[in-house]
């Protein structure tokens, strides 16, 4: 934005004052907006590797698990439990917000449905087949809460970086170039209003010498 091109007037003054005002107010709520914002994200990370430790600790063990129950109870009896017992594994997806940034947030729920067919002792069943189908809920529960905090990191990082470009904007071109253009105004006012001082002083000392 080139100065010499606004009109040097005591209104055009006003007005870009008032946008240097407005500018710097929203430079400031903007940096106050990236401070929470990045300080929730680095909560959500920690907590990202929190949980994606835990998920790969317990899929390693369920996997453990896993064989050792194909061992000790046979594939066939295995497939036969599991075939007879299904989860309904459903989520309920609501949103809250951070600063203006919707955050997912997903519950995990779960419901056992009967297969329909004829049911399956479970005395034939072994503590590491407990084990596992416990280690399985665990799983599903970790695998929808890593989901939730890692589109809730990708929103926030997306919001902190369009953020900082305003704050850049701001702080680097619509500030510098509204305090350029008011000293442009405001030098051109006084120097216009020195140059009417001397012309009626002109005016004054050639009436008071004719």
């Amino acid at each position: 934005m080139n100065p010499s091109e606004i009109a040097p007037t005591k209104t055009n003054l006003f007005d870009y004052k008032g946008q240097l005002s407005f500018s710097i107010d929203g430079h400031a709520l903007l940096e106050e907006k990236r401070e929470v914002l990045v300080m929730h994200l680095m909560e959500i990370i920690s907590k990202i590797k929190e949980q994606r430790s835990k998920l790969n600790i317990l899929l390693k063990e369920s996997f453990e698990l896993l064989s050792l129950s194909q061992l000790e109870m046979g594939e066939f009896e295995l497939q036969k439990i599991v075939k007879s017992h299904r989860d309904i594994n459903e989520v309920e997806v609501h949103e809250k917000s951070i600063m203006g940034v919707n955050i997912p947030d997903i519950k995990y729920k779960e419901e056992l449905k009967r297969s329909g067919k004829p049911g399956v002792s479970f005395s034939s069943t072994t503590f590491h087949f407990d084990q596992l189908q416990k280690n399985m809920k665990e799983i599903m529960e970790l695998i929808v809460a890593v989901s939730q905090i890692e589109a809730s990191a990708w929103r926030l990082s997306y919001e902190i970086k369009k953020t900082q470009r305003r704050v850049n904007a701001l702080e680097n071109i619509f500030i510098p170039d509204f305090k350029e253009i008011i000293k442009f105004i405001q030098e051109t006012l006084e120097e216009r209003e020195r140059e009417t001082f001397f012309q009626m002083k002109r005016v004054k000392n050639a009436h008071e010498k004719a």
